[in-house]
């Protein structure tokens, strides 16, 4: 049974609105707060079994370990400029700014194959836009990204559905390693 969600945030302000969204779908769930990996590495090890974790625009590295423990998995909840496909933002002082942003939800495994998009959204950034209003846009479009996932995030599934990805609905475990 589902019984945390570990959120993994870039600041300490998106904690409480992501928890509260997310207790709106299961009052039950306790929440554990990390900003850097040390926070995960806190986590007592015997919550891991029944909890989850879900990033949102955190560029933290989460380690294989950590992951592999998760009984309900790991989603990262992130932006990326469609011009430079891979990275997570627009190469510094460009003359060519990002016009175009896709906002993702993505599983978050230790094996390649088996990482899947499960929420997909694009984002055009109008002509003249400044840094600052570009920022915003994009960030209250992962926002609603995650409003309409809550309910799958907070939810009892192991696995979320991909809408793009591995074709494989299994988790991979141990033996499958061998």
């Amino acid at each position: 049974m589902l019984k945390t969600i570990i959120l993994l945030t870039d600041t300490v302000q998106q904690q409480q609105p992501l928890a509260n969204l997310l207790r709106e779908h299961n009052r039950d769930l306790a929440f554990c707060s990390a900003l850097r990996a040390s926070d995960l590495g806190a986590i007592d090890p015997d919550v891991l079994s029944e909890a989850r974790l879900v990033s949102f625009a955190a560029d933290i590295a989460v380690s294989e370990k950590f992951l592999f423990r998760l009984g309900y998995g790991a989603y990262k909840f992130y932006a990326a400029p469609t011009q430079y496909p891979g990275l997570p933002s627009a190469p510094a002082e460009s003359d060519d700014d990002p016009h175009c942003y896709s906002v993702i939800a993505q599983s978050m495994t230790i094996w390649p194959d088996f990482k899947k998009v499960v929420g997909l959204e694009t984002v055009t950034i109008p002509n003249g836009s400044v840094p600052a209003e570009r920022e915003r846009l994009v960030f209250s479009r992962l926002a609603h990204l995650f409003w309409q996932m809550s309910g799958m995030i907070a939810g009892e599934a192991m696995d979320i559905p991909g809408i793009i990805g591995s074709g494989e609905s299994q988790r991979p475990t141990f033996a499958m390693m061998n």
